[in-house]
């Protein structure tokens, strides 16, 4: 690994270690399993929901920094994240939301890429994966926000 790789891996490390992530999944093992995964790896902060009115519940009384959303059928993730773009009592539009989905087809993925997800993994994943995932789309949505920000 070379200087600049070190230096992003640590300041990922930095930003995800601080982060609240939701993780929404109705499968209790697996949801458990990644929680546990992911304060391994350093996260200090890690919710769980087991669906969409769960998944609204806690994001209403506190937005996490990131969302995962594992729903076994992918039309529930779909209105998830539908409820979340329209729910106005809290401002998503800055939390990436990544989607794991079952259908590996290129069809679905285009169509959770279209209807706003940041970012999309298939299954099977591990806890790394999401890991190192969301780390990465935590760093794009703050570097985003601060270029806007300057801009303005």
């Amino acid at each position: 690994m070379d200087g600049t790789a070190i230096l992003h891996e640590r300041a990922n490390r930095k930003i995800i270690q601080f982060a609240d992530i939701l993780l929404v999944n109705s499968n209790q093992e697996v949801v458990e399993f990644w929680r546990e995964s992911l304060l391994d790896f350093g996260m200090t902060k890690v919710r769980i929901a087991s669906g969409i009115v769960d998944a609204l519940e806690v994001v209403r009384q506190s937005p996490p920094s990131g969302i995962v959303v594992a729903l076994p059928i992918l039309a529930d993730a779909f209105a998830l994240m539908g409820a979340l773009s329209q729910d106005e009592t809290s401002d998503l539009r800055e939390v990436p939301i990544l989607l794991v989905a079952k259908q590996p087809s290129r069809a679905a993925l285009l169509t959770a890429t279209h209807a706003g997800f940041d970012a999309v993994l298939t299954e099977p994943v591990s806890p790394r994966q999401i890991y190192r995932r969301v780390g990465s789309m935590i760093q794009r949505a703050r570097l985003s926000a601060r270029m806007r920000s300057v801009a303005s």
